[in-house]
């Protein structure tokens, strides 16, 4: 177990808590938050990490330390799973480029980023946080993905932007939450898609 830190664990301590993870695990990539609760034996890093506007990427990119490439491929799988679904479902689903402000665009016209989560177990209780990272959001609508402890998509929520504009972190609890008015909500999709062509054709 590393060196015990204050509770509140300021910009300083988090720099020096990642970074002690980086030396005792002798890494040369940003430390997983798996590999943050075990060597600290417990999970006050990872979450307050996980809480900050841009969370693990943003610290990484402070620190100048690569993500471990499963996180990256955590977000890869589920917008190839947004996409599948998307096209699934009547869209047309275009997948972006990686420094893509947004994820897929849908019909030419719906811009659509997608975030995936696992639990993490806190002591007021289990939740789920995404990190919208933009200070200006620039897409229309966010897909959702709730992981479970098995790594498997638990849950997914639809939320048109315009609802979230302000934020930028969404917590969802695992029992309860305002969002899970959200579930599955694809119909938001279609509406936009609708909408946005429909006001196409009408200028041309």
């Amino acid at each position: 177990m590393g060196h015990v830190y204050g509770s509140k664990w300021t910009e300083d301590e988090i720099r020096e808590g990642i970074l002690e993870v980086v030396s005792a695990l002798k890494l040369d990539r940003m430390p997983s938050r798996k590999e943050v609760v075990q060597h600290y034996n417990g999970s006050g890093l990872s979450e307050k990490i996980s809480k900050e506007p841009g969370g693990w990427y943003k610290w990484a990119d402070r620190l100048n330390l690569p993500i471990k490439e499963s996180e990256t491929g955590l977000g890869k799988k589920y917008e190839s799973a947004a996409s599948d679904t998307l096209i699934a479902i009547g869209h047309e689903a275009e997948r972006m480029s990686q420094n893509f402000p947004y994820d897929i665009l849908v019909d030419g016209a719906v811009k659509v980023d997608v975030k995936a989560s696992h639990l993490y177990k806190g002591t007021n209780g289990n939740f789920y946080t995404f990190n919208l990272e933009k200070k200006f959001c620039t897409c229309d609508i966010y897909i959702l993905y709730l992981i479970n402890e098995v790594d498997e998509k638990d849950r997914t929520l639809i939320i048109p932007s315009a609802f979230v504009a302000k934020n930028t972190q969404i917590s969802v609890g695992q029992a309860n939450s305002i969002y899970y008015k959200y579930l599955e909500r694809w119909d938001y999709v279609d509406a936009y898609s609708e909408f946005f062509n429909n006001s196409i054709r009408s200028m041309a």
